[in-house]
């Protein structure tokens, strides 16, 4: 192998590695070319397998999020509609499903992290709007609270979501549609208690919603003629 293709094969990964650093995402190690297939367990300093497989921020999710970076919406109506438009961008791209969520600073009102839906093309039951949300979020803030955050979800938050939203530290949480509307679809939302906003109080987590009355149905509405699997 002469110098010129060493070369070329130590620059690859650092070009990849400072791209990862600078978009605040996981990194993806490009390897020298080769016939040697790399595995999730090989791309983690060949020692230890990745604990959960990554999951890819859709090409037309990223550039959203960056054309929005640091905007500001005081109007929760406004923010509601800015989550719900995602939502149904998710299932037009087909990346998805009919749900997204977005984490905003309550004190300034400006947009942190998106999160969809990507249960299926992830193959994870976890990958919930919400739960991508909160994930993406800490990973840009470099920490586990969102201590000073507000969620904003397309949907009332399922049985999981709900559960996971007090441990995530946001103060307060807006929502679109209510449960029924994804049990309209045949989506299971699963049973969170009868008074989980008084719950969520108890816990001085503001909660309002629903929110933008039928036009908060136009994700899932879209899901159904496109034939979308219910999961």
């Amino acid at each position: 192998m002469n110098r010129k293709t060493i070369m070329k094969g130590m620059l690859l990964p650092a070009v990849a590695l400072a791209l990862g650093i600078a978009l605040g995402f996981g990194v993806i190690v490009i390897a020298p070319q080769t016939n040697e297939r790399r595995t999730p367990e090989m791309n983690q300093s060949n020692r230890n397998p990745l604990l959960t497989a990554p999951i890819p921020m859709p090409e037309w999710l990223w550039e959203m999020e960056k054309a929005n970076a640091d905007r500001v919406i005081v109007d929760d109506e406004e923010k509601m509609r800015f989550v719900v438009d995602i939502a149904v961008e998710n299932v037009r791209h087909e990346t998805g499903g009919p749900f997204a969520a977005a984490i905003f600073e309550i004190k300034t009102n400006r947009l942190i992290a998106l999160g969809i839906n990507s249960v299926v093309p992830a193959k994870q039951s976890w990958a919930h709007a919400e739960m991508t949300a909160f994930a993406h979020a800490q990973n840009k803030l470099n920490q586990e609270s969102l201590k000073g955050c507000m969620l904003v979800t397309s949907c009332e938050p399922c049985a999981m979501c709900s559960g996971a939203t007090p441990w995530s530290g946001v103060e307060r949480m807006i929502y679109g549609a209510p449960r029924f509307m994804a049990e309209k679809v045949g989506f299971d939302e699963g049973y969170k208690g009868e008074h989980w906003e008084e719950e969520f109080a108890k816990r001085k987590i503001q909660v309002a919603g629903p929110m933008l009355g039928e036009n908060a149905f136009a994700p899932f509405k879209l899901y159904m003629e496109k034939h979308g699997e219910i999961y």
